[in-house]
């Protein structure tokens, strides 16, 4: 009995919410349905979860009760089409005078639009930081990867330069080579080398003389 004016107005809540849901008749919902439904309203109008199922289960079937809650309907809407449907607001005035909670409800609504509005735009603006900075990591990777076969390729030429410098120096010493002073194996072997190169040198510089050339003359 001390709690009953809490309760009263608590379950007065959660019958206008009731009346509410059953008003729009959904034709598919069940019983259990439409009490979610009202639960979710509660909820949302009310900023907190219904407590009092219990009590209401208790209650919504005396007719004391029943007769109680029929009475806001007639007290602000008699024509209304629905005995049963309550006026929240009325509901508040029977048990305490105080402010309906509509504007309170109206700002905490706004604050949230705001607030998901807010982080709709900070997640479309990190998505598109993400792609921007995925596109310049493709693009310094692919730069990345030009140069090092740059780099490679100028690694490539200069090994290759070396190696043909280093083997120019190794034929100009076959051919600078006195063979006098050789066995005839020795003189007939690298004679035969010394050969080889002055051949391959004259296709390579496109000359049609058999006589060789500087430096080799005299060999």
């Amino acid at each position: 009995m001390n709690r009953w004016s809490t309760i009263q107005k608590l379950t007065n809540k959660f019958c206008a919410y009731i009346a509410q849901v059953e008003s729009l008749h959904p034709s598919d919902a069940t019983v259990q349905d439409k009490i979610e439904k009202a639960k979710m309203l509660y909820k949302e109008m009310v900023g907190s979860n219904f407590t009092m199922e219990y009590c209401w289960c208790l209650l919504k079937h005396q007719p004391k009760w029943q007769q109680h809650i029929s009475t806001f309907g007639k007290k602000r809407k008699p024509q209304e089409k629905y005995v049963g449907e309550v006026d929240v607001d009325l509901a508040e005035e029977e048990v305490l005078t105080e402010r309906p909670p509509g504007k309170k409800v109206e700002k905490e609504r706004e604050r949230k639009r705001k607030s998901m509005e807010g982080k709709e735009v900070e997640i479309k603006t990190a998505l598109a930081k993400m792609t921007e900075d995925r596109a310049t990591t493709m693009e310094e990777r692919r730069n990345a990867m030009l140069k090092a076969d740059e780099k490679s390729e100028k690694i490539f030429e200069l090994k290759k330069k070396k190696f043909e410098l280093e083997q120019k120096n190794f034929e100009l010493k076959i051919m600078m080579l006195d063979v006098r002073g050789m066995n005839a194996m020795q003189q007939e072997y690298f004679s035969n080398i010394q050969l080889a190169i002055f051949k391959d040198s004259k296709s390579h510089s496109g000359c049609t003389s058999t006589s060789p050339s500087t430096p080799y003359g005299g060999i």
